[in-house]
């Protein structure tokens, strides 16, 4: 099967135009399908305050040379590099951009991609229309030791619309699922919807993605900035769909990564696999349906893992997996695998200081000049690429790619790097080794150590045993071991301009030598993409350490008195499903069913005998109907 035709894979005809539900919302057999995302609904519809961004206020089409077009990209596979697929798609989408965009003509429009995804074999990159015949012009090209294959997906016979008219239709496609007052985009059964030209391009699988693709792009043009699109939608229903997976709305997490309340039920995802696509994707998400599919089933651990994925999930099918407080917390740095404690900084007369205080003002600077000062025949120097490293989880967008072909080539990270050669090549030993590499680094510019301390975590120990240079010291002498945790830009030399904002970590050993009386023995020095600052900056330590760490729904302690014949994952279960029967806190269910000696319909009939008596506080939150 060609990669072309690869795109196509993995779903059938079915899915989306062909789910098992009519327009009146039964199944093909004539029974009543069970509207899961109803709650969620009127939960959107009650919570959500009104506001005055209209998704209507831009009427204009885009241009078809604004529209976006994948190209496949096969034969990457084959690179020569040492680094893994994490480094080698980045490195090639900035090689191709490089390429094309000397190619393009029009010096004023630099080819971009604007979003890539890996199916396979195959790269998927998705670009401005207008560039996709200057892209195409790349096949046959060498990358990296392997000769790159550039194609379109194979178009179907089916796709006779006029750009117009799918421009038209998708317009007016927002225009009826749209509801400005309650932030809600209603994509649900989206084969059932009353425009024929809507189900028509729905038919297969190819053409729902363009579909989708296309209703994100223009999404992102009726709104001139990312912040005013976040604010106007802040819930979206993908319910009733027969989604096998993620891979046609994949976009949706880029293009609103900031998504409040999502709705994915009544669909066909049968294994956690389907949906992790969007593990971590959106950091804001309050609310979450994914019920009535069949991974409910297959994945006993579902609802844990879940949780995990959102740190600020409050609500799970219905269900409440944590309290606000904790869904408030969960981006302040808690339950660590050792205490916060307050840096550690074993200085002596300042030595460690004046190095910390010196070395990044001349990395900056005069590199040169600096490798001089501290850096001897023996001083050792790496670096490696972090391309997994968590990302700045208060980012309002997804970053795009990170261009790291700067350092994957010299790039040391010993677990990408397995053979013993390529791990000695990329240790740079000696002033003028350290010098050499530092040249083929990007220029920096590290924040100021006096005026933004807090972008800093510098922790320094004694470190005894070190190499004596004059040899008088058989058992060595005592240095320093300084780990340092910060950020950086990197600079544009010719405009000097920042073009990249990153993380980076660096671990000096240093020890008395050198022409100013301290010597690096060791240099290992890593760069990521900008995590933030929040891992080094608890908002209160006290508080931090103690809070509770959130757990999955309604958990059951070892110690409730269940019956011997009711294991802990039993009794947990029994929890959850009287929540979902009666609406009440996991810990009044939890309660009720120990008062009957855990008798699942005692508790039911001791809850209805009761009710009118219970706190308001007994129960959860529970939405109001939604009114027809």
């Amino acid at each position: 099967m060609d990669a072309a035709a690869k795109v196509r894979g993995g779903i059938t005809k079915r899915t989306l135009a062909g789910s098992a539900t009519d327009p009146a919302g039964r199944k093909k057999d004539g029974k009543p399908v069970t509207r899961s995302g109803t709650r969620l609904k009127a939960e959107m519809m009650r919570q959500l305050s009104s506001g005055d961004v209209n998704i209507r206020g831009n009427n204009r089409l885009p241009t078809r040379s604004e529209l976006p077009e994948d190209i496949i990209i096969t034969g990457w596979t084959n690179c020569t590099s040492a680094a893994g697929q994490d480094s080698i798609v980045p490195a090639l989408i900035a090689w191709l951009e490089r390429k094309a965009t000397m190619k393009w003509k029009k010096d004023t429009d630099a080819v971009r991609v604007k979003k890539y995804t890996v199916e396979d074999e195959a790269l998927i990159v998705t670009i401005a229309a207008a560039h996709a015949s200057t892209v195409l012009k790349l096949n046959g090209f060498k990358y990296a030791g392997t000769t790159l294959k550039f194609e379109r997906p194979s178009k179907d016979a089916a796709e006779d619309m006029s750009t117009n008219e799918v421009l038209s239709t998708i317009n007016n496609f927002l225009s009826r699922r749209y509801n400005a007052d309650s932030k809600y985009l209603d994509l649900s059964a989206l084969g059932q919807d009353e425009n024929a030209n809507v189900r028509t391009m729905l038919t297969v699988a190819s053409r729902a993605k363009k579909f989708f693709n296309g209703l994100m792009a223009i999404l992102e043009a009726r709104f001139e900035t990312p912040a005013q699109r976040h604010e106007a939608i802040q819930s979206v229903s993908l319910a009733n769909n027969n989604l096998p997976n993620l891979s046609i709305v994949t976009t949706l997490s880029v293009t609103l990564p900031q998504l409040k309340n999502l709705d994915l039920s009544n669909n066909n995802f049968s294994k956690i696999e389907d949906i992790e696509a969007w593990r971590t994707r959106f950091s804001k998400l309050d609310q979450l349906l994914i019920s009535s599919n069949p991974i409910e089933q297959a994945e006993p651990e579902l609802m844990k893992t879940i949780t995990s994925w959102f740190p600020r999930l409050r609500r799970l099918n219905n269900i409440q997996v944590r309290t606000d407080e904790e869904a408030a917390n969960a981006l302040r740095v808690v339950n660590m695998p050792f205490p916060v404690k307050s840096a550690v900084f074993q200085d002596e007369s300042q030595i460690a200081e004046n190095f910390v205080r010196t070395f990044f003002t001349g990395y900056d600077t005069n590199r040169t000049a600096l490798a001089q000062m501290y850096y001897d025949a023996q001083s050792d120097f790496s670096f490696s690429i972090n391309t997994g490293a968590p990302r700045d989880p208060n980012a309002s967008e997804r970053p795009g790619p990170q261009e790291w072909e700067a350092y994957i080539k010299a790039s040391r990270n010993l677990k990408k790097l397995t053979h013993l050669p390529a791990r000695q090549t990329r240790l740079y030993k000696g002033v003028e080794s350290v010098i050499q590499s530092w040249t083929h680094l990007p220029a920096t510019r590290h924040p100021d150590l006096t005026a933004d301390a807090k972008k800093w975590l510098i922790e320094c120990q004694l470190q005894p045993g070190l190499p004596d240079p004059t040899n008088n010291a058989p058992g060595g002498v005592d240095g320093f071991l300084i780990t340092i945790h910060g950020e950086f830009d990197e600079m544009d030399v010719s405009t000097g301009q920042a073009k990249k904002h990153r993380s980076f970590d660096r671990t000096f050993i240093i020890g008395p030598g050198g022409p100013n009386g301290v010597r690096v023995v060791n240099d290992m020095l890593t760069v990521r993409a900008y995590g933030g600052t929040q891992a080094f900056e608890p908002e209160n330590l006290a508080a931090n350490i103690a809070a509770p760490q959130p757990q999955p729904p309604a958990p059951v302690s070892a110690a409730a008195p269940a019956p011997p014949s009711i294991t802990p994952e039993v009794a947990q279960q029994m929890v959850i499903e009287l929540q979902k029967q009666t609406a009440m806190t996991a810990t009044y269910a939890k309660d009720c069913l120990e008062q009957v000696q855990w008798n699942f319909d005692r508790a039911l009939q001791a809850f209805a005998a009761v009710r009118a008596n219970l706190p308001p506080d007994a129960f959860l939150q529970v939405p109001p109907p939604v009114q027809g």
